[in-house]
């Protein structure tokens, strides 16, 4: 695809200047691509009612053309003009979460472009909870879709500078808002059957969503998901356990790779870094899976340049989400101590 002038324009997270969400939005709708952050991660945005802008954001993402796209909304409002109907569940879960990071997958009013839903007859829809987010949404004047802003199979983007490493030269305009606060991306929550499956895990858990759904938890079922090892650039390696054999297996791994003259970094929690040889990176505070979640895919990011990247990983460190994620992107997965 041919180079394009990646513009960057700073915006306030929490109060963005309504002449620059007004100017990003006419980008959109005259069909250009722009990155905006979420709550969750960074979103690349195209009007989702324009063909050919959809066709640009696939080119741009190097994205599978059968892998759907998520339709996001400034309001629960406009939901019933693009889906088939609304589930009472559905409506539980949008007044408990939305705005917010869950994606509800509906029956497909078949109205949008079909690249949207990948040829299938379901649409996957959620209404952010960022200011950026929903004000860009509103200035455009249009549904828009947004997958992470992000070559396709990588680290979802959690800055403006992730984004620029993907697809600077590929999109029009990134609206830098700094850091975003979640880190990771939605949760995915398929109510188009008669049981929720939950298609990717995220921040509402399964267990908030039989909370709120008034059902046991084992009601909500959860897709399999495959294996993606060239998820990072460099081979990573996570390794599970209690926080003393946790570490002397990471050390053990440092001096091997040392020996075989590979680069290797660590992702530890910000309190154990002075414990590891560099190079490492501080992800969070030990037993806070809040703050390395906000972190983790950034950490990731900054020592992508390296052969081997080695994540250390004690209980209640990570949390469920992240663990799983990291888990199923990982080159090897060892586990030492007592870890499950």
């Amino acid at each position: 695809m041919g180079t394009l002038s990646t513009a960057v324009w700073r915006v306030d997270a929490a109060r963005p200047d309504p002449a620059v969400l007004a100017e990003a939005g006419s980008l959109v709708r005259k069909g250009k691509l722009v990155a905006f952050p979420t709550e969750t991660v960074y979103g690349l945005g195209a009007n989702a009612l324009d063909p050919d802008a959809i066709g640009a954001l696939f080119a741009a993402k190097g994205r599978p053309a059968d892998n759907p796209l998520t339709l996001h909304l400034a309001a629960v409002e406009g939901l019933p003009s693009y889906v088939a109907e609304i589930p009472v569940l559905a409506s539980r879960l949008m007044k408990a979460f939305w705005p917010g990071p869950l994606t509800i997958v509906f029956k497909s009013a078949g109205n949008l472009p079909r690249a949207v839903t990948g040829g299938l007859e379901t649409i996957a829809v959620r209404v952010p909870a960022h200011p950026v987010a929903l004000g860009l949404i509103r200035a455009a004047q249009t549904p828009v879709v947004a997958p992470s802003a992000n070559l396709s199979g990588r680290p979802s983007p959690t800055t403006a500078a992730h984004v620029l490493d993907d697809l600077a030269g590929r999109i029009h305009l990134v609206l830098d808002g700094g850091p975003t606060p979640i880190g990771i991306e939605s949760t995915v929550l398929d109510l188009t059957d008669e049981c929720p499956m939950i298609l990717r895990a995220g921040m509402v858990t399964k267990e908030q969503i039989a909370a709120v759904s008034g059902v046991a938890p084992e009601t909500v079922r959860e897709a399999v998901i495959e294996q993606n090892p060239d998820w990072s650039r460099c081979r990573l390696i996570l390794v599970e356990g209690p926080p003393g054999p946790a570490a002397q297996e990471v050390l053990r791994l440092y001096e091997k790779f040392a020996l075989e003259n590979k680069t290797t970094g660590i992702v530890t929690r910000e309190e154990r870094v002075g414990y590891y040889p560099g190079p490492v990176v501080g992800c969070g505070r030990a037993g806070d899976a809040g703050s390395v979640a906000a972190g983790i895919y950034a950490a990731i990011r900054q020592l992508e340049n390296l052969d081997v990247i080695l994540v250390e990983s004690a209980p209640g460190d990570l949390g469920p989400v992240v663990q799983q994620r990291l888990r199923r992107v990982a080159f090897q997965v060892i586990r030492v101590g007592n870890a499950q």
